[in-house]
Order: C-alpha cells, then sequence, then structure tokens
C-alpha cells in the first residue's frame, strides 16, 4: 500500500527540488557576481522554476489527503475533527422534501458531497497561487501560513514560472541569476514545511 500524509508528501516534494536544483542550478553556483546572468544561466533557470512550479502536485496531495482522512474518519470511526466540521460548514442546508436520515447518515452524505466538490476544485489545478492555496485548505480546516516574505517568494516563482512556460512576450522577464533562484524556492520550501505542520497539527 502506497504511503501517504504531511511527511510523504513534503519528502517528496523536497527529493524533486533537490534533483532539478542539482540538474540546473549547480553549474552556476558559486560566488556571487555583479555581471549580468548568460543567457545559459537564463534559460537553466527557467527551466528550473518551471519544473519546481510542478510542486503544485504537494499542495494537492496534502488537500486529498486531509479529505480523505477526514471523511473516514467519519465513516469508519464516527470520529468528527475540525476539518469534518469545516467541510460541513461548506454545504448547502438539505432542502425541505429530502428524505429524512440519521444524524450519522445525514453527516456521512454531507461529507460525500463536500468530498466530490473538494476533491474537483484540488484536481482543477490552479497552480500554487496563495489564492489557490486558501481555497483549497480553508475548507479543510487548515491555516495556509501567512508570512509576507515567504507570499513574497511564493509569488515571485509563480510569475517566473508563468513567464517562460507561457511565453508571454507582452511583458518584461524577470531575470534572476541561480542564486536569487535558489534562495526564492528555498523560502517556498519553507512555505511548504510550515503547511505541512499545519495540515499534521489539524490531525484530520
Amino acid at each position: 500500500m502506497k504511503r501517504s500524509g504531511p511527511s510523504v508528501e513534503l519528502n517528496a516534494l523536497v527529493r524533486s527540488v533537490k534533483e532539478v536544483e542539482t540538474r540546473f542550478l549547480k553549474p552556476h553556483l558559486g560566488a556571487p557576481t555583479l555581471t549580468t546572468p548568460s543567457r545559459k544561466e537564463i534559460l537553466d533557470v527557467a527551466a528550473y522554476i518551471v519544473l519546481v512550479h510542478g510542486g503544485e502536485n504537494f499542495a494537492e496531495g496534502l488537500a486529498l489527503w486531509v479529505l480523505g482522512k477526514s471523511v473516514g474518519n467519519w465513516t469508519k470511526r464516527k470520529k468528527a475533527t475540525r476539518s469534518t466540521v469545516s467541510l460541513l460548514l461548506y454545504q448547502k442546508v438539505p432542502p425541505d422534501d429530502a428524505p429524512p436520515l440519521s444524524v450519522f447518515d445525514n453527516i456521512r452524505t454531507a461529507l460525500d458531497d463536500a468530498k466530490t466538490r473538494m476533491s474537483k476544485v484540488v484536481n482543477d489545478n490552479h497552480g500554487i497561487t496563495l489564492d489557490h492555496l486558501r481555497s483549497l485548505f480553508i475548507p479543510l480546516g487548515v491555516n495556509v501560513p501567512a508570512d509576507p516574505v515567504l507570499s513574497a517568494s511564493l509569488d515571485l516563482l509563480v510569475t517566473m514560472r508563468h513567464q517562460w512556460a507561457h511565453q508571454d512576450r507582452r511583458r518584461a522577464k524577470v531575470v534572476k541569476s541561480a542564486q536569487d533562484a535558489q534562495t526564492t524556492v528555498s523560502d517556498c520550501l519553507v512555505l511548504a514545511k510550515k503547511l505541512s505542520a499545519e495540515v499534521k497539527s489539524v490531525r484530520p
């Protein structure tokens, strides 16, 4: 059986980032220089940013794990958690003509409906902007870390990835050195670790 959970997702993200960093950034990392990055460095940094942005799978994996645990804890153990309550707060009030259900089934069907809707949000894949992270995790009872420095680095990563992945020629490109890219992604990994810790703390 494949293992899952906050630690598994975080370790996979860290391994992936390290692998692409070794491949694309390592040749350019060294003593700081005041010169403009070479074309090769610029392209390697672009490849690095685009590949690292694939870390959105980390956030999606975390969200699906919380969702599955929350529903499973009620269905299998009749245990309600902060995540269960938060999910249910996002439900519609059942219509008056709905057939009466037991308390257990009422909550179970509401959770099933929530799971279906949240799974769609997770799998729609809107990247790793802070707004999208909040739309994934707030309904699950998980706070997204609000650190201005880390948030700025995440915004920068998203901007750089977008400009290289979509080749937007109307805007000036944000050109960063390998060292700058490494720092930006390092901040994003700190944010990922904090988010992973938040997920663990809610005990879904």
